[in-house]
């Protein structure tokens, strides 16, 4: 059995709150919604609201909303013990605080944990609730290493369940499940680019000297190794350089072939990334793979599983 959720636009005094939306969400399968928050604070809203947003309404709902809160007179342990008993369940807490990674402060009072080591105990909780489907809300937004592992160990656990995710950025939204981008035209799904990998290493005979973009009444030229990544925008190319951001007119599959030479690889669908600039190869779960770089940002970008393999011959490793 699946979970379809589908509605028609949401219209506020002419405003739009919410565009049509139609998705099916599959038992193990997550789903990452990315958008900008307005949109996603509507769609929690509808999410959880009894209507027919959803065919077959879930019996139980754990949700994680990034403004829940928690005790913070009782440690961790307490937490779990309390959920275990609200809701009737006879489960491992060690395995739970471990899953986690929250054996290290088991019995500190969260008053003293840090909030991400609070964010861990929150998705505690879905361990120990007997529901049908989650809803989480911007997971790993800001989180530590230590926290993403955790998170992406914990959905290991919920292959029986239906997960939605919501993000409002899409690199997020790509390491955390099946993407979708969220905006007034609607639910679309975003290509997970696993089919580019066999093209990735074909050579090219176009040498370019400056890439250009534009800025209010002038044009920007970069030399390409000044360019950290690429991003796909609708037609055209986001190009970060620097810690800032630069609107291209060239779509990113143009992008990447001038760019091939200068040391580029496409290593998402959405994501042409300069290979100097890259510090680590990220292996979060067994279909979950990122790229950090050195760049003043230290951002962290998806890196798609076909492509993963085809970077691994590239480097030799």
């Amino acid at each position: 059995m699946s979970l379809t959720i589908q509605t028609s636009a949401v219209l506020n005094n002419n405003n739009l709150l919410l565009p049509d939306i139609h998705f099916t969400v599959e038992r193990g399968e997550p789903v990452a919604i990315q958008s900008d928050i307005e949109w996603l604070e509507s769609f929690h809203s509808l999410f959880l609201s009894s209507s027919p947003f959803i065919a077959e309404q879930p019996k139980n709902v754990f949700v994680f909303l990034q403004s829940d809160g928690l005790y913070t007179r009782l440690t961790p342990r307490q937490h779990i013990r309390f959920w275990k008993k609200l809701y009737g369940q006879p489960t491992n807490e060690e395995n739970v605080l471990a899953i986690c990674e929250l054996s290290q402060v088991a019995d500190k009072r969260l008053k003293h944990l840090s909030a991400t080591e609070q964010r861990r105990l929150h998705f505690a909780r879905c361990l120990i609730m007997p529901c049908e489907a989650c809803l989480f809300d911007q997971p790993i937004i800001h989180a530590d290493r230590q926290t993403k592992l955790a998170f992406y160990a914990m959905l290991e656990q919920l292959s029986d369940r239906f997960v939605i995710m919501t993000a409002t950025s899409l690199e997020e939204a790509i390491q955390l499940g099946k993407p979708y981008r969220l905006n007034e035209r609607g639910l679309h799904e975003v290509d997970d680019g696993t089919d580019t990998g066999q093209n990735q290493t074909q050579a090219t005979p176009f040498h370019l000297e400056k890439i250009s973009a534009k800025v209010d009444d002038k044009y920007i030229l970069f030399d390409p190794l000044e360019i950290d990544y690429v991003e796909s925008n609708e037609g055209g190319s986001w190009l970060h350089v620097n810690n800032e951001t630069f609107a291209a007119p060239l779509p990113l599959k143009e992008m990447e072939e001038r760019l091939r030479p200068f040391g580029f690889f496409r290593c998402h669908r959405s994501y042409v990334v300069n290979l100097q600039r890259v510090r680590e190869i990220i292996i979060w779960s067994k279909n979950s793979y990122s790229l950090s770089l050195n760049d003043r940002e230290k951002s962290s970008i998806p890196l798609s599983k076909g492509n993963y393999a085809t970077l691994k011959d590239m480097l030799n490793m």
